[in-house]
This record gives structure tokens, sequence and C-alpha cells, in this order.
């Protein structure tokens, strides 16, 4: 998990150069729109999946046992269908409200700091299910020297690409991934690999939003 930011990197990189090769056959919209469906592709839609089935456990407003057996579940609900609706969405109108020449090094914080939560949520939390499960191995063998290495990485990419704008994405980031930890930790005492996938998810999307902000602003 140190390297997680830096795969994020490396995805970014990637997304940057379908991005220009999209870019000299095909208008804008179009070009956002395969960029951002190329991410599923290389990602095998695995964090998507989790993001809907962490919104599906939630809206089923029962127990513990209740909810991650609705996580659990392979079939898909309303909520986890509207939700990838609007999430997809968002990340597309986020993508179009910055700029042209912002766009790559957006892309590549976007999956970066997105890898990077990860870590910080996985750190000193116990894992949700009695049994087996993807993110099980990660919640029982991170360790600090992980979540060190993995906010070092992160933070020198957000500098080196956007200076103290970066430094404060990075903290911002950094605050949302405790909070959201936190609500996990009191919900069902623990992770799972789906609230993994859903928080990489999510910090992707805040991470467009903060960029919007961020862009008419002179630092």
């Amino acid at each position: 998990m140190a390297f997680f930011p830096f795969v994020g990197f490396l995805i970014g990189l990637l997304l940057t150069l379908a991005y220009y090769l999209f870019s000299f056959l095909l208008p804008r919209p179009m070009v956002l729109w395969l960029t951002i469906g190329l991410l599923a592709f290389l990602t095998r839609c695995l964090h998507l999946d989790g993001f809907a089935d962490t919104l599906d456990g939630l809206a089923s407003a029962g127990t513990k046992e209740r909810i991650l057996e609705v996580m659990r579940d392979s079939r898909i609900g309303a909520f986890g269908v509207i939700g990838l609706i609007l999430l997809i969405g968002a990340k597309y109108l986020a993508l179009d409200q910055i700029s042209a020449e912002s766009v790559p090094c957006s892309l590549v914080l976007m999956t970066t700091m997105g890898r990077s939560s990860m870590v910080l949520v996985c750190y000193r939390s116990p894992y949700a299910r009695s049994g087996e499960g993807l993110g099980k191995p990660f919640a029982e063998n991170i360790a600090l020297r992980e979540v060190l290495i993995s906010s070092a990485l992160t933070f020198g990419i957000a500098f080196l690409l956007m200076g103290v704008k970066g430094m404060v994405l990075f903290l911002g980031i950094g605050l949302f991934s405790i909070g959201y930890r936190l609500f996990f930790l009191k919900k069902l005492g623990g992770v799972t690999g789906d609230i993994l996938g859903a928080v990489n998810e999510l910090t992707e999307l805040l991470c467009l939003i903060l960029l919007v902000i961020f862009e008419p602003i002179q630092l």
C-alpha cells in the first residue's frame, strides 16, 4: 500500500496520454467522456463496484450485519445505480469546467489522491467482516511505514504539479479521508474492500471539485 499513490500516478499518466491522443481526433466533450471511460476500464470497474455496493449497503438502513450482507450481494440496487450515474456525470462536469491545459495535471492528481485516501482510511481500521474478503489483507497488514511513504509520495506529486495549491489539496483530501474513516468505524466498526473502493471514487470526485474551485485562485 505504500506505493498506491505511485500506481495512481502511473494511471494518471496513461489517462493523460489517452487524453492527448483523443484530442487529435475528437471534440472535447467526447474526449473527456472517453477518458473517464478508460479510467473505469483500467481499474476493471473495481472501485466503481465498491462505491455502488457501499451505497446500497448504507441505503438498507439496517444493522451492521444487514449492511454488510447487502454490500456483499452481487446484485446492484437502485441506490447503487443512481449513485454511479451521478458520480460519473459529476466527474465529467467537473473536468469540463477545468481548462484544457490543466486537465492533464488534474487527471494525475485525481488518481494519485484517490489511492492515497485508501491508505489513510485503511490504516488502523479493523476489517469489518468476520470472514475473508478482498480488503482483509490490506487492513490487517498496513503499518505506519506504509502510510508515511504513501503520504510523502502524494505530497511530493501534488507539490511538484501545483505548488501551494497542491499542498492545500493534499490537506483537504487528508481531512476528508480521516472523516470518512471515522464514519465507518462508528457505523460498521471497520472497513471492507467496498468501502476502500468507494473512498477512492469519492476522493477522485472531491479532488476535481477542489481543482475547479482553485483554478481561478492565484497562489
